[in-house]
């Protein structure tokens, strides 16, 4: 099990690293069926605050499953197409899209506050419903580690990056994860990953749980 384990981490990393600046639109909703064996250990323990400002936790997302992507407001083209992705394949799932909860975890705590979330998340083309949640810089790196995220800060010209400055980007993991209503890890969506995808094994998972 725990080979099984190192190699699907292994292939998250090769597949998922991805900077937040412009890349070949014509990757993004190309099907590519993910196999994976064995339960990854992704996920976990976290203490974070949503849009209204109030804590919360892991415990906040049981009881049904939930897609949760790692991003940030400023990201200016990867983190909009897959919010976008999952607003779509929402559509797709018609009435059973209400019960899958949507979560965004910033990466950029430092100017991602409640209010500021509070606007993106609620942008038309995302999952309605769609939660936003932030924190200390300490409690994203714990929430972080928990699901397996890389993140790098970048200047946006490519340059040095100047310390204090709020003139920056962030390379991080482009992955949706796909968690089940008891909070364990059930399956993730990379870059290649359609609307189509996520809706399909979203729709095979109610149905097993349903038995």
């Amino acid at each position: 099990m725990r080979n099984t384990i190192n190699i699907l981490m292994t292939g998250l990393a090769a597949l998922s690293l991805m900077a937040c600046q412009a890349e070949d639109s014509n990757r993004a909703g190309v099907s590519g069926e993910i196999k994976s064996a064995g339960t990854a250990a992704i996920g976990g323990p976290f203490t974070l605050i949503d849009t209204a400002g109030q804590t919360v936790s892991e415990a906040d997302l049981l009881g049904k499953p939930h897609l949760v992507y790692f991003g940030f407001a400023y990201c200016p083209d990867i983190c909009p197409t897959a919010l976008q992705k999952l607003g779509a394949a929402q559509t797709l799932l018609k009435d059973a899209g209400d019960d899958i909860g949507y979560v965004l975890i910033t990466v950029d705590p430092e100017r991602d506050t409640p209010e500021k979330l509070a606007q993106y998340v609620a942008f038309d083309p995302f999952p309605t419903g769609l939660r936003g949640f932030t924190g200390t810089l300490e409690q994203i790196d714990v929430v972080k580690s928990a699901y397996k995220i890389y993140t790098q800060k970048a200047s946006t010209d490519g340059g040095e990056l100047v310390s204090g400055s709020t003139d920056y980007t962030i390379d991080h993991s482009d992955i949706i994860y796909f968690m089940g209503a008891d909070g364990q890890f059930v399956d993730f969506f990379a870059a290649r990953s359609t609307p189509q995808d996520i809706a399909l094994k979203v729709r095979q998972e109610l149905m097993a749980s349903q038995k």
